[in-house]
């Protein structure tokens, strides 16, 4: 229910400068995905989309998303600096790669927000192996910037074969420079959202095309994502992710977390995997299953209220967990995401 909503996923922007090889945004870390616009959210957009009442209502709100960085938004820190105002208690947090912006921009982000989560996946001989057109040098003067502003920072640590010596490093080195929390983050993207198959290794490619790095699953035991133990217990006693997909219970997440998704087109999803189907790569478009949903009603709250969309696009969601069989209407992505037996994104902190 709209009243009961405590928690907002706002993606303010479809920009960003990097070329993460498991990123939806890009293929492999080559081509932009064709069905991207770089949108943006402006703060009249916001306002238009998210009453004050409604901010009101919140206790969280955190920029995340699933194709750009925030930071890339225009009025990002105006944003944010109006949701302060509008409501002083409220916990604002932002994930980013840390790889933009000037000093003005951080000193103020410092003084507004609670929390800024850097996605640093190794040092400045490593990083940009994944975060690819990631520059270190603003990487490590935006972090020190923050830092020396007094601002809330984690450093959160994708591992792979290639970078895995180096946590202890980086850890030490975020300790010095005034990182609150150093957090080790266990990739769950060797699964294919695609094939629903098991990939040990992942070829990352450039804007050109050409072979980068070969992301490939860590060696050492504490830096594995467990999900794999689930995946293979899965696929045994039901034959495949398939077939378990069409039985399995769904305990939605974003309820649980009383948690909205919107995009930086302004459509509102329960949660960002929902939103994510809308512009896969590699299929046609509105080929995923979502769009069924989507088709039925508007839902950019630019144009509709968030009230409403809640009541009737959530509901048809919400309706499609009691069909049994993906193919006859469940939601995939609900099955995929919000299971009980098998959970690679949770899995990533574990």
């Amino acid at each position: 229910m709209y009243t009961e909503i405590t928690q907002v996923h706002l993606e303010p922007t479809q920009k960003c400068q990097a070329s993460c090889p498991m990123c939806d945004r890009n293929e492999n870390g080559g081509k932009v995905n064709k069905y991207l616009t770089n949108a943006d959210l402006s703060l009249a957009d916001v306002k238009k989309i998210m009453s004050k009442d409604f901010v009101r209502q919140l206790n969280n709100i955190y920029m995340c998303g699933n194709h750009g960085d925030p930071i890339l938004a225009p009025e990002c820190l105006e944003i944010m600096q109006w949701f302060r105002e509008v409501n002083p208690r409220i916990h604002l947090s932002i994930t980013t790669n840390g790889g933009a912006r000037d000093d003005k921009f951080w000193k103020g982000i410092a003084e507004t927000v609670n929390k800024v989560t850097f996605s640093v996946d190794g040092l400045e001989d490593t990083n940009h192996l994944y975060r690819q057109g990631v520059s270190w040098e603003k990487v490590e003067r935006n972090m020190d910037t923050f830092c020396a502003n007094d601002g809330n920072a984690e450093w959160h640590f994708l591992v792979f074969a290639y970078n895995e010596h180096q946590v202890k490093e980086a850890e030490m080195w975020a300790k010095w420079i005034g990182i609150k929390k150093f957090v080790v983050k266990k990739s769950g993207r060797y699964i294919s959202t695609n094939s629903l198959e098991l990939r040990p290794e992942h070829q990352a490619i450039d804007r050109h095309g050409n072979h980068t790095q070969l992301l490939a699953f860590p060696k050492d035991p504490k830096y594995q994502n467990k999900s794999q133990e689930d995946y293979t217990a899965v696929t045994r006693k039901f034959g495949s992710m398939e077939s378990y997909l069409d039985v399995a219970e769904i305990q939605c997440k974003a309820v649980k977390k009383e948690e909205i998704y919107i995009s930086a087109e302004g459509y509102v999803f329960p949660c960002c995997w929902t939103a994510g189907q809308m512009y896969k790569w590699w299929m046609k478009p509105q080929e995923a299953q979502i769009w069924e949903h989507i088709n039925k009603q508007d839902i950019n709250g630019k144009t509709t209220p968030i009230q409403t969309i809640v009541d009737t696009f959530f509901k048809s969601i919400e309706d499609s967990w009691q069909i049994e069989g993906c193919g006859n209407g469940k939601l995939k992505v609900c099955a995929l995401k919000c299971n009980k037996k098998f959970d690679p994104f949770e899995a990533q902190w574990q």
